[in-house]
Formats: C-alpha cells, structure tokens, sequence
C-alpha cells in the first residue's frame, strides 16, 4: 500500500491564500490571516459541509471518532520533532533534521538482491545545489515524481561521497505549504490523506469561535494549568519550534489526565458502595484448595493468592488486574480464588478469547476437581449452534459450577444466577465494555482480569486505574528462560535443519504463520505445512477449522502422534505441551512484540530448554525480542516503538484515546494529577 504522502492529492478548496509559491523560504510567507466574525465555526458544528468534507470523507473521519470542528482542532500530532529548513543542503547540517526544497531532476530505480527495490529521487535547489532522496520496496514512486516538478522534502541530511543525500525522507505532497522549524507528524486516518487531514484542521483553526471551545474542568489544586486554549491550538498545529508545541502538550496533557482520573475515580468509588456477596477463606478450606492444585506453588503465587483472597472476604467486590510474564503460573492463581467462590456453592464464569484456550482451560479443571461436586462446563459459540437452547439451560442448575467459554458467555441468553467471581484471560484480546459486560452477568460478582501480556506501569496507571494491581514477576523454580534469533528467510534450510534435529530429539516443533491463506499461498498455514509434512509428521491448527478438528490436532501433538503443529496466531495463548522445544514463525515482521514474547512463551515449558526462531527480516521488534526474555522490560520497549495511540485504544482502556499526554515521559504529571484528582473526590 502506498504510504498517505506519496498518494496523488485531489484539489481541496482552501480557506485562505497561506503564502506565496513553494519555492521561497518559509520566513518570507505571509502568516493566516484572523478569522473574521462572520466566518466563525462554532465547536459543535459537524464536519460534513466543511470545504473538502463530502459524506465519503465525514464516513471516514466519523470512524476515527472526528464529528465535529472541536473534535477536528484537538486531533492532535502525534510526534513533534525539531527540524532545521535550509536554501540548500550544506556539510554543517549533516545528521539534522532538515526540510529542503527542489525541482526533480530524475527518478531513478533498481533492482537489489533478495527482489528489493530502490527508487532514487534527484533534485535541483534553486541555487543550483542538488541532492537526493532514496526510497526502499516502494517502485510505484516512480511515476509519482515527474522531472520538473517542485517539492518540499523532509530527512536526515547525509553525504555519500561528495553528494547530499536525505535519509529517513518524506517528500510532502504537492499541496502541502509547511512553515515553522518542526515536523509534525498526525497518526494516519483510513481513507483520508495527512495533508488533506492538515487541510481541514487548518480551515477549522483559522474560522472557530475559540471562545465557545468547552474542554474538562481541572481540579481546584491544578488551577494553575488553567489556560485559556486558543493559543495553544495554534502552537499544537503550527509551533513556530519543538519548545512552543511542548510547552502547549503539557497543558493539554494535565486537562486529557484530569479527565482520564475522574473517569478512573468514578468507577472505583461506585465499586467500593456496592455491597457483594463474601467468600471468606479459612485455613481448612486454604488447605482443601491447595491440595486440589497439583503441584507446589511459587513465593510469588502464594502471595498473590494470599492477596485476592483477602479480596474475596468483602465488604466491596473484589476487582484486580492479575499480571504476569509468560510461564509465571497465573492459571494456577485464577484456579486458587475460582475454587474459594465454587466451595462454598458460587458460580464461576472464566472468558477466554479463543475455543482453545478455553477448552484446554476446561480440561484442567476437569482433571483437577475429579471426584468432586463441581460442575465443570464449557460454554462456546460451537456448542450453542450444535445443542441450541439446552446449551445455556444448564446454567440454571443447583449447584456449584466453573463455567468456561468465549464471547458465547456474553450473549443476552446466557444467564448465570449464581455468578460470584468473573475471570477474563488475556484482558489484551477484550476490551473494558466486555469485561463490564460479563461482570453485569450477576449480582455486583468479583471480577479477576488477567493478562500474559506486561503492562508498564504508567499504562497500568492510566487503563487500570479503577483495578487493584497484582504481579506476579519470578518463574517457578527450574523455569529456563527462552532465547530467540532472528534469521532472514533465505537461510530456510537452516530452520529446517533445525526442526529436524529437535524431532530427533523427540521434541515437539510449533511452526506459527500470519495468515491461514489458500492452498499453495505463501506464508499461509496450508503451503507450510504441505512442504514440512514431505519430512516430517505434521497436523494443522487454525481459526477456521471446526473446534472438533483443532481439538484432535491438538491431542495428537500432545501425544506424539505428529512432531510438528502448523498454525496461526490461535496458538498464541495458553497452549501448554511440555513437550514443545522449537518454536518457528514464520515472516515474523508481520507480528507485534507482545505476541511474539507470547509465542516463544510456548516452548520450553518441561524439563528441557526451549528456542525461537524468528524468520524475516530483523526488524526493531524484533531485535527487541531477541534482546531480552524480560516481558516487563518488552512491554517498555513496545510502548516506546508503537506508541499510545495504538496501545490504549477505546476497546481496551475505555477512556478513548490520547491527544497529548505521553504515559511514559509524563509519568511524574500522571502522579501528580491523579493525587489532585483523589483529594477533590474525597469526601
């Protein structure tokens, strides 16, 4: 796909004449002119109408949650860097930032090893000057940049030889008149172009009425952050320097906290004001629940079952976010505190994001209450299309019962009323309303969400404010932790090699692709596992087989009866075979950190070491699983790489997304905030 700047630009009206042609420096261009009162936009005034803005464009803007002239003017840039505009390239500005203007002279392209491509872009500066641009697997820019044409161009100014060269480059598109030392850069909306987006925003800075602009109230003690907005707009949107945009965010970012906490604080306070039903645990029924574990638990997990069923006794619900690194044990923790609820005659509904996880999880318990009075079930989407209506009847029997399914346990028709404690697996596969969701199910249950995925403390902070943090860091003892190396997809026959010589050594080989695909498809489950089964036993897992189908794949790589398990990413999560010493993914560029760290996490689970092989090219999610086996230390890296736009989306914080607060370089304003925020809220 082409990337957004490089598409052609349809003509959009323009508000205002913003300055003469291109080619003259940005200081010699006429500044916008104040809107006049005629022209105002009122805050509340929807984009559609707007010039440039037809129902296609609002569709798609709506989308991105951006109705309205407000909503439109606090779309604010994602990343703002310092940026030096020059005449011409010059040797004391190599390794800057910088913006430079000229005519192509020619495009160049070429063929590199491994089928890549380079398309070169050369240009001529007004004083003669010239330099080039170099762009990567992006052939279509060919056609894009006729000789003759002028154009701004953004990149890191570098000399190859005794010719200048811009690295990392961005050529703005043809309509684009950029002006201040900055490079702002807007997270991308589907469908609609970065410079028509800046167009738009544009038109609605230089036409609002900024004195109807309503934001958040802040807390009396964050008085002083109180600054009228319309300013700030302006140095969010058009900084004259990286310090002005700064200066404006951190105003912003206290009054997006301000409203982040509030929302935070109303969910806890409304919590601790409803009574729920206790489950206490005394030291008889601690010593029957432990016994029914199979295995010794960990300092850590004794802890942690320590601390939750303190929560269990009341008076408020209990309501913790139970975290942990892969391999931690927090299976065996959530079994702990369901076994205190199902004693003592309560219902225990467990959400998992995949029929697998959930059967598996279901079969454990199964094996570790045998013999006693409790209900075990397994709720799914399969098994409500096969039995119908008696497949959530059961639910209305007497009795204790653990409950196990997918999104089926959320539908309107399964009613649970006993529920007493609510679990959800793998919180980063659902979102807040979900999880409110299963909690509604019943009387005001105890809700334990869990995630394999590390949460950095301030996105634990801001997500999970309303949530009592539970971590689990140290491994059971003899847990080795899994190394991972990345190899290009022309050493194949080097993973290959290596699948045989753990199958020889009567190991079990998860190999992990992007897509299920068609049969003969590249990186596809079904072409991966036609060209392995010439060698080895294999079976194949994916999301589109029928749970009886994953389920004896399954069964037969946990008893020996293939060596190798192609699949998708259903094997992300909780598929536990001891067994299991390689994992391979497959293009493993097209996965995230936090999935990756989960796959190797399948590996290495018994008493022998495990390894990842990550096969594509190295990229710098990978590198930084390579580098590291610490799923806290991960999920740093991951915040810093994708940023909070990606992280903390509506579906999972529930509190929308972040315009200008930056959780991690605003961690000591989040503390600060919030600590307003809670003594206002006191009574």
């Amino acid at each position: 796909m082409r990337p957004e700047s490089d598409r052609p630009e349809p003509e959009v009206p323009r508000a205002k004449t913003r300055g003469p042609a291109l080619h003259q420096p940005a200081m010699a261009r006429r500044q916008p002119a104040p809107p006049t009162p005629t022209a105002a936009l009122q805050p509340s005034t929807p984009l559609l109408g707007l010039p440039g803005i037809g129902p296609k464009s609002a569709e798609r803007l709506a989308a991105a949650g951006l109705r309205t002239v407000q909503d439109l003017v606090l779309f604010f840039p994602r990343r703002c860097r310092p940026l030096r505009e020059l005449p011409a390239p010059s040797e004391a500005a190599v390794g800057d930032l910088v913006r430079l203007c000229g005519t192509v002279a020619a495009v160049r392209s070429a063929w590199l090893p491994g089928r890549k491509s380079m398309v070169t872009v050369a240009f001529t500066g007004a004083d003669g000057s010239e330099f080039s641009a170099a762009f990567f697997n992006q052939p279509w820019l060919k056609k894009n940049y006729p000789p003759g044409q002028t154009r701004w161009v953004e990149g890191v100014l570098a000399m190859q030889g005794r010719r200048f060269l811009l690295q990392q480059p961005r050529i703005l598109p043809k309509t684009a008149d950029p002006s201040g030392e900055v490079q702002l850069r807007y997270a991308v909306v589907d469908g609609v172009s970065t410079a028509r987006l800046q167009q738009w925003i544009g038109h609605c800075l230089d036409h609002l009425d900024r004195a109807h602009l309503r934001l958040p109230p802040l807390p009396k003690a964050l008085a002083h952050h109180d600054i009228p907005p319309g300013e700030l707009l302006l140095a969010m949107h058009r900084p004259a320097d990286a310090a002005a945009y700064e200066r404006a965010r951190g105003h912003f970012a206290v009054r997006e906290a301000a409203s982040l906490f509030a929302a935070v604080e109303r969910a806890r306070r409304a919590r601790a004001l409803r009574p729920a039903k206790a489950f206490p645990v005394d030291s008889r029924l601690a010593a029957r629940i432990r016994a029914r574990i199979p295995f010794p638990l960990s300092a850590d997990q004794d802890l942690a079952v320590a601390q939750l069923w303190q929560k269990l006794a009341g008076p408020s619900a209990l309501a913790a976010l139970l975290q942990g690194d892969v391999g931690t044990g927090k299976t065996a923790v959530a079994f702990a505190l369901a076994l205190a609820v199902v004693a003592r005659g309560g219902q225990v509904a467990f959400l998992a994001p995949t029929e697998l996880l959930a059967e598996q999880h279901c079969r454990t318990a199964q094996q570790w209450l045998a013999g006693s009075d409790v209900q075990v079930l397994l709720l799914t989407q399969t098994q409500k299309q096969a039995l119908g209506a008696a497949a959530v009847e059961v639910l209305a029997r007497p009795g204790a019962q653990m409950v196990f399914g997918t999104h089926a346990l959320l539908t309107s028709d399964a009613v649970f009323p006993r529920l007493g404690l609510a679990i959800v697996d793998e919180q980063h596969r659902f979102g807040v309303r979900q999880r409110q969701a299963l909690a509604q199910k019943g009387d005001n249950p105890h809700v334990l969400v869990m995630t394999a995925t590390p949460i950095p403390r301030t996105l634990a902070l801001a997500s999970f404010g309303d949530l009592d943090v539970v971590t689990l860091r140290h491994k059971p003892a003899g847990h080795r932790p899994v190394r991972a190396f990345q190899l290009p997809a022309e050493r194949w026959p080097r993973v290959l090699q290596s699948i045989e010589r753990a199958v020889r050594r009567r190991g079990r080989v998860f190999v992990v692709c992007p897509a299920v695909g068609e049969d003969g498809e590249k990186g596809g489950v079904h072409r991966v596992q036609q060209t392995l089964a010439t060698r080895f036993r294999t079976q194949l897992v994916h999301g589109r087989q029928t749970a009886a189908e994953r389920q004896s794949a399954l069964q037969a790589f946990r008893d020996g009866l293939c060596d190798v398990l192609v699949g998708t990413t259903v094997l992300e999560v909780g598929v536990d075979v001891p067994d299991a010493t390689l994992v391979v993914v497959v293009a493993a560029d097209r996965f995230g950190i936090a999935t990756l760290h989960q796959l190797r996490g399948r590996v290495g689970r018994g008493r022998r070491r495990g390894l990842a092989l990550l096969c594509g090219p190295r990229t710098d999610r990978i590198a930084a699983v390579c580098k590291t086996t610490d799923g806290f230390e991960l999920a740093e890296l991951d915040l810093q790489l994708r940023g909070t736009g990606e992280l903390l989306g509506t579906a999972q914080s529930g509190l929308g997304e972040l315009a200008a607060l930056d959780p991690i370089a605003d961690l000591p304003l989040l503390l600060e905030v919030r600590a307003a925020v809670a003594a206002e809220a006191a009574p």
